[in-house]
C-alpha cells in the first residue's frame, strides 16, 4: 500500500506508528480469552501477546466505562513533604509530612509496600486481521488514597469494558474510570474502600539519584506472578522514550519489567512509590536486542495529572490545535500536485477550534512549528506539547504556494473528561 492510499489519517486523534530508533512496548497483558488454563502454554502466550499489547490497545478508544461515584470534599494522598492543593469545590490533601530517612531492606519494602499494589484485569475489543476478538487486558495499579483512589496505566484500562482489581489477600471489587490521559499513560480508578487495604506513599522523584537502589513490584503475566518483586537501580534520569507517537520523559531502571508491570510501583530505598512503571525497550530497528531498559512514568509528573483527575475528570491545560492533517511524503506530492513535497497537510479544520479561529484552512500545509520544521504527527505534537492551552503556537503555512506564518491560540483538550 503506497502512502498515497493512506492520504486518509487524522492527526489529532489516529496514532500510526512511524519508524523508530527502538521498539518500545507499554507492559499491559493482552490474552483472548479461554474456557480453562492452559498451564505453561499460557505464561508463554502471555509473554507474547504481552510484546504486542501497546500498539494493540492504544489504538482504541475508552468505552464502556463512567465515572459514577460520589465525589467527596477532600481526597486523602500519603506523600513525602505533605501539601493541600486547594481547587474548585475540593481539596487534594496530602499527609506525611516529613520524608522517611531510614532506609528498608527489600524485604521490608515487599512487605510494606506490596499490599498497596494491585492487580488490575479488563475484558477488551481488539481490532485484528481476523475482525473484533475479545481478550483480556491486564496490569498493575498502586492505591494512593484512603478513600480507594488507584492509579494506573492508561493503556492498561483504554478499552475496558469492566475492571476488576484484585488485591495480594485475593480480595477482587469492581472499580470505576474517574479519568485518564492518553498523553501521561496515566489513569486513576475508584474502588469502596476495604478492610483489608493499604495505601502507598508517594515520594520525591526529583530527589532520586541515579545509581540508587530501586525495586519494582507488579503482576507480570497477570494472575499467574501476581505481587513479584524484583531489584535494581536508577539507571537514568529524564530520559526521552517515543511511544505510539508521544513523547514521555521517564526514569530508566534495570529492575525486571515484564508484561503486566505496566501501572506497578517503583519504590526507593525509604519505601516511597517514586515512580509508575510503564515502559520497556526491546530491540532496535536493526534487530539488536536489549535486556534491562525499563522506564517508569517520575511521580512527581504523576501527582498533578492524578489531582487534576480526580479534580476535574481529565488534566486541565493540554493543548489542541484542532486540525487533522496528513504527512506528505513524494508520492502523495506527486499525485495530488502539491507544491511541496514535505510538511503536514491540513485535511479538515475542526469548527470552532483554534486553528479555524486563527484562519487555518482545508488544503493548507503546515511546513514550521514555531520556527521548527514539521514533517510528521510526532514532530508536530512535539512542539504543540511544549505549551499549555491558552498559548500561542506559530505555524508556518504554504497555501497555494503562497507563504505566511499564521499564529493559533491553542484550545483545550478536554476530550478525555468523563461525563
Amino acid at each position: 500500500m503506497t502512502d498515497y492510499n493512506e492520504f486518509n489519517w487524522n492527526e489529532e486523534e489516529s496514532r500510526p506508528a512511524e519508524p523508530q530508533t527502538k521498539t518500545v512496548y507499554t507492559e499491559s497483558v493482552l490474552r483472548p480469552k479461554s474456557p480453562k488454563k492452559k498451564g505453561r502454554g499460557k505464561l508463554i502466550a502471555g509473554v507474547i501477546c504481552g510484546a504486542l499489547a501497546g500498539s494493540l490497545i492504544s489504538t482504541t478508544a475508552v468505552m464502556g466505562l463512567s465515572a459514577a461515584f460520589p465525589r467527596s470534599d477532600r481526597v486523602t494522598i500519603y506523600e513525602t513533604g505533605g501539601h493541600d492543593t486547594k481547587t474548585e469545590g475540593k481539596t487534594v490533601s496530602s499527609v506525611t509530612t516529613e520524608p522517611m530517612t531510614e532506609e528498608l531492606s527489600t524485604e521490608e519494602i515487599a512487605k510494606t509496600v506490596g499490599p498497596a499494589v494491585v492487580g488490575i484485569t479488563c475484558p477488551v475489543s481488539v481490532q485484528t486481521f481476523f475482525g473484533t476478538q475479545q481478550g483480556t487486558s491486564s496490569g498493575s495499579g498502586i492505591v494512593i488514597s484512603d478513600q480507594g483512589h488507584i492509579v494506573t496505566n492508561y493503556h492498561v484500562v483504554e478499552t475496558a469494558n469492566s475492571i476488576t482489581v484484585r488485591f495480594n489477600t485475593g480480595d477482587e471489587v469492581q472499580a470505576t474510570l474517574v479519568g485518564s490521559d492518553q498523553q501521561a499513560d496515566i489513569a486513576v480508578l475508584k474502588i469502596e474502600p476495604i478492610d483489608t487495604m493499604k495505601v502507598a506513599v508517594l515520594g520525591d522523584s526529583d530527589a532520586v539519584e541515579v545509581g540508587e537502589r530501586v525495586v519494582a513490584i507488579g503482576n507480570p503475566l497477570a494472575d499467574e506472578l501476581f505481587g513479584t518483586v524484583t531489584q535494581g537501580i536508577v539507571s537514568g534520569k529524564n530520559r526521552t522514550v517515543k511511544v505510539d507517537n508521544r513523547e514521555m520523559t521517564l526514569l530508566q531502571t534495570d529492575a525486571a519489567i515484564n508484561p503486566g508491570n505496566s501501572g506497578g510501583a517503583l519504590i526507593n530505598k525509604y519505601g516511597e512509590v517514586i515512580g509508575i512503571n510503564s515502559v520497556k525497550v526491546t530491540s532496535s530497528t536493526d534487530g539488536t536486542s536489549s535486556e534491562g531498559l525499563g522506564f517508569a512514568i517520575p511521580i512527581n509528573e504523576a501527582k498533578q495529572i492524578v489531582n487534576d483527575i480526580i479534580t476535574y475528570g481529565y488534566v486541565r491545560g493540554r493543548p489542541l490545535i484542532g486540525v487533522t492533517v496528513q504527512a506528505i511524503s513524494k508520492q502523495i506530492a506527486y499525485y495530488n500536485s502539491l507544491p511541496v513535497d514535505h510538511g503536514l497537510y491540513v485535511m479538515g479544520v475542526t469548527d470552532g477550534g483554534a486553528a479555524a479561529e486563527a484562519g487555518i484552512q482545508r488544503g493548507d500545509i503546515i511546513l514550521t512549528a514555531d520556527g521548527q520544521d514539521v514533517n510528521t504527527q510526532a514532530d508536530l505534537n512535539t512542539v504543540r506539547d511544549k505549551h499549555t492551552a491558552g498559548e500561542t503556537i506559530a505555524l508556518g503555512i504554504d497555501r497555494n504556494g503562497e507563504r505566511m506564518t499564521i499564529n493559533v491560540t491553542l484550545g483545550e483538550d478536554s476530550s478525555a473528561k468523563m461525563n
